[in-house]
């Protein structure tokens, strides 16, 4: 989420603007544990910077609008009880009411830009009403708030984030988990530290030293997304432009829990058969196609690189990373 710029005349969401983003339904709600937002939600400048209990309570509405019966309007109301937010939070039911009453005002006041390929930087609020009555706490989301929390398809990429990771954490973290959310499909990649500064709402001559990047902001927080949510993340600096740092590098993987399987009753009265050996040219004929292969390659790499890079993982029994990859994107392989 970057910053607003003062040079560039900003419009109003209009009517036009919803003909141009329609509230769609997509096919695949995905299960109420998971926050799930399009990629433009990132790419958002903030008028005032959203404190981390405003995005945490987005996070938290973002099932409830996806998994509405009726495909929902501005006039929709959604509601959070305090006690729920107490549970998400792990605040008393006390101080989640006053801090519920505190982030709702602040999120009925604030207000983003997005920049429209058909009418250019584009302001419109996040909220249009917000009220208390019977314990809960309820909002109505505007047009374009509904629908990078409703629409979900090729045209418009997202992110799926779980809830319970938000909670655990705070500041940078909030931008940091996303974004290794996003990349976490690439395993190991580089990118360049203006970049992530960018991706991290951070001005590019902040932190001049990478090891002042790296203790204030890399390490704590990586630190923290390790202990708190499903992502183990490792990283280092690299130095491809000289002898400073002007990149960093990451590893990330999904934590696995195995569960312990059960012995049977009785004796198989046959081996059970085999599995298929998979190959190297099975995985890739599976992620070749072209809206899906990019998603695999890493920077600079070819196709025949890609193909190296599954054969020594392979090797390296590290075939079930590519499979669950594959699930992931509901993508079937015939090995």
């Amino acid at each position: 989420m970057t910053k607003t710029s003062k040079t560039t005349k900003i419009l109003d969401f209009s009517e036009e603007d919803k003909e141009l983003y329609p509230l769609q339904s997509s096919v695949a709600k995905y299960p109420k544990h998971l926050a799930v937002l399009q990629n433009a939600f990132w790419q958002l400048q903030h008028e005032r910077p959203p404190k981390d209990d405003l995005l945490k309570l987005l996070m938290y509405f973002s099932p409830k609008v996806r998994l509405i019966n009726d495909q929902p309007n501005e006039r929709t109301t959604f509601s959070i009880s305090a006690r729920e937010y107490a549970e998400l939070t792990g605040l008393s039911i006390k101080g989640a009411y006053s801090a519920l009453d505190r982030v709702v005002d602040a999120l009925y006041n604030h207000s983003v830009i997005f920049d429209s390929p058909d009418r250019g930087r584009v302001r419109t609020r996040l909220v249009t009403t917000s009220a208390y009555k019977d314990g809960n706490f309820t909002v109505s989301f505007t047009h374009y708030a509904l629908y990078i929390m409703y629409v979900f398809n090729k045209d418009n990429p997202f992110t799926q984030l779980q809830i319970k990771s938000i909670s655990g954490l705070h500041g940078h973290g909030l931008r940091l988990y996303p974004f290794l959310s996003q990349n976490e499909y690439r395993f190991n990649f580089d990118i360049d530290l203006k970049d992530l500064k960018r991706a991290l709402d951070l001005s590019e001559d902040s932190y001049p030293e990478y090891r002042d990047f790296k203790s204030s902001i890399l390490k704590p927080h990586i630190d923290l997304i390790n202990e708190k949510t499903e992502l183990s993340v490792q990283f280092k600096a690299v130095k491809k432009e000289g002898r400073k740092a002007s990149h960093v590098n990451f590893t990330v993987t999904k934590k696995r829990t195995v569960k312990a399987e059960t012995p049977p009753e009785h004796p198989l009265e046959r081996p059970p058969e085999q599995p298929k050996k998979i190959k190297a040219i099975d995985i890739y004929r599976a992620i070749s196609d072209p809206n899906v292969l990019p998603r695999f390659l890493q920077f600079g790499e070819t196709s025949e690189d890609l193909i190296n890079r599954i054969k020594a993982d392979i090797k390296d029994d590290k075939t079930q990373y590519w499979l669950d990859k594959l699930q992931d994107l509901n993508i079937e392989i015939d090995a």
